[in-house]
């Protein structure tokens, strides 16, 4: 008997039933941390009557006009490529295809699918930190890190945000493909990156340039180069997973060419992160949402948690020390953090006989005296390529990328502009769609897949320290810090611009007679063009998208 074999079949055995037992355990955990929503179901939405009820209608499109006919919705009647308007949700709608086809019902199936982006999150983080660690409990501890993420909490109502399951599942497969050499988990890893493409647009952009990093990365700290099989496998991955996606980038690109102009510096800065925004936390998180508000604004509650930081932190300080950093090199490292960092939130140094107020005269200084130390001191290098080399030196890079890029083209500290222009603006500039996306600061959930799997990392290193009844209580400690139960259930949005309105009641329900109504519509002619009032408020705007979700 080949008891190599029978030893690898009873692991991935193992491996199968421990995977279906984290994703049992998270989703209870989800449907515990986002009551009341879950007896609520089939007839409430989650978060607001906004963006979820918008989302909920596009949904119901797409599960009833897959096919040739799916860009032109039934909106803004005579003009094309309407769906093209926001999220297609395209992915999301296949994931709910049965659902939908037995119950009809748009809000539950969107329900199902916000429930589920925890869940799947969490799935995906594991499977990835398992690879990186070798430990399930570090694993499971970076799953929840991603699944309850605390910016999670801030964008509930945006459920293509959500949908960031599949960005450790493509890290994985390509994790996986580079161990092993076959090509599986290489497509499977291809066909999530895919999917993650097309579940939101911001992803596409933001994760896409992650994805091209990682894989130089591991190319290059495995030396293959010059692996001509590598290379090609590789090769047609990527070109896969980039003409899979064009077709569905064309309507986007047609919008442009009738007309829609791009966001504007103005609108992008705004919706960017402040450096203050990752001391800011969302204020429905019960633990911490009372105290960290540094600088609340829009799209700007991007507080990692503090639990998660402190794994990040230890597995990075740990594999500094590993790396052997000769000790001025590691003082420069460390200073030149702290002044670079402290720039960032709009601290200077004015003495008597030095002055530091300028971020990127400092940091071009910074990567000068890098650049000699390394190219005098084979030692730095030696130290450098060593600590490179691990997964945490990729990780770290990765997340501080998504941190600086979530910063927008103009980092701000508290309103106040502290460098100009920043790493975005090159984006924005010459990178095609960079200048359609008006929430830079979405780079918070691409900086939490970072922290997570570093905390994984640190979780391994309290192990191996014996100390595994404190990781236990670092878990913990993620669950009460990204607790916001109850979350908000059909949320209403009651900034009136104009005076003596009457609020919106806390649910909207159909009337009676708006099934007649709806069977009226649906006899009329197909050329037959709706107008649907009132316009201009937007609070009375919810009423108008409820009408056409439901």
């Amino acid at each position: 008997m080949n008891t190599d074999h029978v030893e690898r079949k009873g692991r991935k055995g193992s491996d199968f039933f421990a995977g279906l037992a984290v994703v049992a355990f998270y989703t209870v955990l989800t449907v515990a941390l986002t009551w009341p929503l879950a007896p609520r179901m089939t007839r409430d939405i989650a978060a607001d009557l906004g963006d979820p009820v918008l989302n909920a209608w596009i949904l119901a499109w797409d599960a009833t006009h897959l096919g040739r006919g799916v860009w032109n919705a039934n909106i803004f009647h005579p003009h094309p490529h309407t769906l093209a308007y926001s999220e297609h949700l395209l992915p999301q709608a296949i994931q709910i295809l049965p659902l939908y086809a037995v119950t009809k019902n748009p809000i539950l199936c969107y329900n199902v699918l916000f429930l589920s982006t925890f869940a799947l999150s969490g799935l995906g983080m594991f499977l990835l930190a398992r690879e990186l660690t070798g430990s399930r409990t570090a694993a499971f501890i970076a799953g929840l890190a991603y699944a309850l993420a605390p910016y999670r909490f801030s964008t509930l109502s945006h459920l293509q945000v959500l949908s960031s399951a599949w960005m450790p599942f493509a890290l994985y497969g390509l994790r996986r493909y580079f161990g092993s050499g076959r090509v599986l988990p290489l497509a499977g890893g291809a066909a999530a990156w895919l999917l993650q493409n097309l579940s939101c647009g911001y992803y596409l952009l933001f994760f896409s340039p992650v994805v091209l990093l990682y894989i130089a990365w591991e190319i290059t700290t495995r030396r293959r180069w010059t692996d001509v099989r590598t290379l090609m496998h590789v090769g047609a991955a990527c070109a896969v997973v980039g003409l899979a996606t064009v077709p569905f980038l064309l309507p986007y690109l047609r919008l442009r060419d009738l007309g829609f102009s791009a966001r504007s510096l103005a609108e992008t800065d705004k919706f960017s992160a402040d450096a203050y925004a990752y001391l800011t936390a969302d204020p429905n998180l019960r633990l911490v949402g009372g105290f960290m508000r540094a600088w609340p604004k829009a799209e700007g509650a991007l507080f990692p948690g503090f639990t998660i930081t402190a794994l990040a932190m230890l597995a990075l300080v740990a594999t500094l020390r590993e790396a052997s950093l000769v000790r001025w090199l590691t003082y420069l490292l460390a200073g030149s953090c702290v002044m670079l960092v402290a720039m960032v939130f709009g601290w200077t140094l004015r003495l008597p006989f030095l002055k530091i107020t300028s971020f990127s005269r400092v940091l071009w200084i910074v990567i000068a005296l890098g650049a000699v130390l390394l190219t005098i001191s084979p030692e730095a290098r030696s130290a450098a390529k060593r600590w490179w080399s691990h997964p945490v030196g990729m990780l770290s890079t990765l997340t501080l990328f998504a941190i600086v890029m979530s910063f927008g083209p103009h980092i701000h500290a508290k309103g106040r502009v502290v460098v100009d222009p920043s790493l975005y603006a090159l984006f924005y500039d010459f990178v095609p769609g960079f200048d359609g996306l008006r929430v830079p600061a979405r780079y918070g959930m691409i900086a939490a897949l970072g922290l997570a799997a570093l905390a994984g990392v640190g979780v391994r290193l309290l192990e191996t320290a014996g100390l595994g009844a404190l990781a236990l209580v670092a878990a913990l400690l993620i669950v009460v810090e990204s607790f916001a139960v109850p979350i908000g259930v059909n949320d209403n949005w009651v900034v009136y611009k104009q005076p003596g309105l009457q609020p919106l009641p806390p649910t909207l329900t159909l009337e009676p007679a708006a099934e007649e109504t709806y069977r009226f519509v649906a006899g009329l002619p197909a050329s037959t063009a709706i107008v649907e009032l009132p316009l201009g408020e937007p609070a009375f705007d919810i009423p108008s998208r409820t009408t056409t979700a439901t």
